[in-house]
């Protein structure tokens, strides 16, 4: 019990009994007695102890945790190699002009028992490498002596400087305004024929990892690599965008590097710094590299990812490929306009080894036929692609040569959107050539082509022409313009440039959508000449399951037609060619200005269209055909649509009398002929045949040669010319009946 009230506020009292069987018994002092404390002894003893408590915390901490831990760090910093004759030196990543991001770091190591060592190393802002005694200066500039200015001022990768000093305002958005989404930039690479030595260093390995994060402004936190036995390193870097790894195959001269980026910068412009500074060639023939490029994630959408670069060749592991030339300039029209050039070897036509021997003087035959195993180039404006080498004969001459044979006699020609040189080639290969207008928009397309592509405008090979490049042509008008501003200058003025017998142009969407076709096709008819003929490529081919035009993605193409149509072009044939290097068969339009003229010519026979190759186009200097791939089957072949492209027409217009009759056209007057353009009729000999019955027998004498004369056969061909009758062959007990324009039977040589 506490003792008086004034003791109360000074002093505790304590009483202490005995209880015993749960009573009270005096001992033998039976009496109460007090202890009485301070409260600054209380206080006091409350401090001793925390002092007490804190100092042996503090000593455990040391001895047991923060003392192995500096131990185990200074032995992961300062590993000795397998052989124990020399430290390791691994450079520290270094963040220059930023503080080191807020990050939570978490680890678990394992006891690797086939690591030979282990090296990690962690972010430091610059200047603090320095106080690491006897380590050497690990933080070089971002391009190093051998990078190129180019190289350098040309990557522009990752946060500004003063990115991470803003506080994040949003979960996913950061002071400088950027939005992070689930997606990112993959960057995938294998390099072969590599120095062993350079595989099997961690320190120069660790170096050419930072050199090339640096290059590009990426941050690194940390890495942590690995040496394996019997040999090979294993790396991974962590970066504050996401990550960069790598592994290695000493013995097999051979690396696989992986890295990946979030955001929207391409990883394009690091490719060259990662082949360079990973590639160190193992012997003279330099390493080989096959990389791919893929946008990730669940980001939106671009239109970049779905066009054709994206998916060949960035988007391919194939086994060479480089860029040539990348452009991005500011258009009138276009916000980022883009052409990139690419040399690429074509799976499954061409491989590397025989690529390499073709490069070698050895006799063998890939070194005597060079052009055929050199790599293809391929040239992609805003990601789609434009051209090829391997191919731009065969889509050349099927864009120009089915429509100057059309007509009949072509002196003057507009090509449109033809900026590459390779249609004014084809079309000054014709001798009835007098006038050539080019309208290109972009000149930035006929450097690059003079540049790049030189066999496009070479017209040396080509005996009748006097200069050696066809933009030289003293025939040639090049005009930079965009096509209606072009127009409308040269219809307003007295001694107008039209009249034009054909206009090619390249590209559909040169026009830039329905609203503008009326304005299109009314300018074409003003510019054509009474005969003219208009050519135009129309893009992919439909396939068997296209639904109708008017409701696919294509709809424009079926837009254009029906303009065409409806401003006086009676006659519109569209054939297709799939030997251009495209993922599928491409479309190209017809119209014609002339209905009888041009229907007549179009059907002509395979031998009338040899015929007029020989007559009407210079030949080579060797006096060879200049034409390459046209002749007179290939224009078989494009005298009529596709059976796909007839599907899809008929599915928006069932009730057209070509869908329900089929392909039949009008034989009454039209020829229809045979493949080897030559009648094989079974007619006893003696009998009379009478071509005017058979209309599908007219044309070409010219073939006649070609088939043989069977015992007892009658050949009868009706040869329709401007000349005079022609003859009556005898061989034999068989017979070959010309007949003459008269349909008079001729039976004198």
């Amino acid at each position: 019990s506490f003792r008086g009230r004034k003791q109360r506020k000074d002093y505790y009292t304590v009483i202490a009994a005995t209880m015993q069987n749960g009573k009270h018994h005096a001992s033998k002092d039976d009496a109460e007695y007090f202890v009485k404390i301070s409260r600054r002894f209380v206080i006091m003893s409350l401090l001793a102890c925390s002092l007490l408590a804190y100092a042996v915390g503090r000593t455990a901490r040391v001895l047991l945790i923060d003392g192995p831990q500096q131990r185990l760090l200074a032995s992961l910093e300062t590993p000795l190699t397998a052989g124990g004759d020399r430290v390791m030196k691994l450079p520290n990543p270094v963040l220059k002009d930023k503080p080191i991001p807020r990050t939570t770091y978490t680890s678990m190591n394992f006891d690797t028992a086939r690591s030979s060592s282990i090296n990690s190393r962690w972010v430091v802002v610059e200047g603090q490498q320095h106080q690491q005694a006897g380590e050497e200066k690990c933080a070089e500039d971002t391009c190093d002596a051998s990078s190129s200015s180019e190289s350098c001022s040309s990557c522009s990768r990752g946060k500004e400087p003063d990115a991470f000093s803003a506080a994040l305002t949003t979960e996913e958005e950061d002071g400088d305004g950027e939005i992070h989404l689930p997606a990112g930039q993959h960057l995938l690479m294998d390099i072969r024929n590599v120095d062993s030595s350079f595989l099997a260093s961690e320190e120069r390995l660790a170096t050419a990892m930072l050199d090339v994060v640096g290059d590009c402004g990426l941050t690194l936190l940390s890495y942590h690599c690995h040496g394996l036995q019997p040999s090979g390193v294993s790396c991974v870097g962590v970066l504050l965008e996401s990550h960069v790894s790598f592994h290695t195959w000493p013995s097999e001269g051979v690396i696989t590097l992986d890295l990946f980026t979030c955001g929207s910068n391409s990883l394009l412009p690091i490719v060259d710094a990662m082949e360079r500074l990973f590639g160190i060639p193992a012997n003279s023939e330099g390493p080989q590299t096959v990389w791919a490029y893929k946008v990730r994630g669940f980001g939106e959408e671009t239109e970049e990812e779905l066009e054709d670069l994206f998916t060949f060749p960035i988007g391919t592991m194939t086994e060479y490929k480089k860029e040539v030339v990348s452009i991005t300039k500011q258009t009138s029209n276009i916000k980022n306009d883009r052409i990139d050039v690419y040399d690429v070897l074509r799976p499954v036509y061409q491989s590397y080894e025989s690529y390499k021997r073709s490069m070698k003087d050895d006799g063998s035959y890939e070194s005597q036929f060079k052009e055929i195993f050199r790599p293809d180039r391929i040239v992609f404006v805003n990601g789609v692609l434009q051209s090829r080498r391997s191919a731009e004969i065969p889509y050349h001459e099927a864009l120009v040569h089915p429509g100057m044979f059309a007509h009949e006699n072509p002196k003057r020609v507009l090509l449109l959107n033809c900026g590459g040189g390779a249609a004014l080639r084809e079309v000054l290969k014709h001798k009835t050539v007098e006038k050539v207008v080019m309208v290109d928009e972009e000149e930035e397309i006929v450097k690059i082509s003079k540049q790049f592509f030189p066999e496009y405008d070479d017209c040396n090979y080509i005996s009748g022409l006097k200069h050696r490049r066809c933009f030289d042509d003293p025939r040639v008008k090049l005009v930079y313009s965009d096509m209606f501003d072009w127009a409308a200058k040269v219809l307003g003025q007295d001694n107008a440039e039209k009249d034009f017998d054909v206009i090619i142009m390249d590209d559909l969407f040169y026009v830039a959508g329905p609203k503008e076709y009326g304005d299109f096709v009314l300018l074409l008819s003003k510019m054509m000449s009474t005969n003219g003929v208009f050519v135009a490529q129309m893009g992919e081919a439909p396939a068997l399951d296209w639904p109708a035009i008017e409701h696919s993605f294509f709809k424009n193409r079926g837009d254009f037609v029906k303009s065409l149509a409806n401003n006086g072009f009676k006659h519109i044939v569209e054939y297709e060619e799939s030997h251009l290097g495209f993922w599928r068969p491409w479309q190209f339009l017809t119209a014609f200005g002339n209905y009888e003229t041009s229907r007549e010519n179009w059907y002509r026979t395979i031998g009338w269209f040899d015929l007029s190759i020989l007559q009407r186009t210079w030949p080579t200097t060797s006096g060879d055909s200049s034409l390459f791939h046209f002749d007179g089957a290939v224009m078989q072949s494009y005298s009529h649509p596709g059976k796909a492209s007839e599907l899809v027409f008929c599915r928006g217009h069932p009730d057209s009398k070509y869908c329900k009759d089929g392909r039949d056209l009008d034989r009454a007057q039209l020829s229809l002929p045979a493949p080897e353009q030559v009648l094989r009729n079974s007619f006893r000999a003696g009998e009379e045949y009478n071509p005017a019955a058979d209309r599908s027998s007219i044309n070409s004498i010219h073939s006649a040669t070609l088939h043989r004369i069977e015992k007892d056969e009658v050949l009868t061909i009706f040869y329709r010319a401007s000349g005079a009758d022609v003859v009556s062959l005898q061989s034999g007990e068989a017979s070959v009946v010309f007949y003459g324009q008269n349909q008079t039977k001729v039976n004198s040589l």
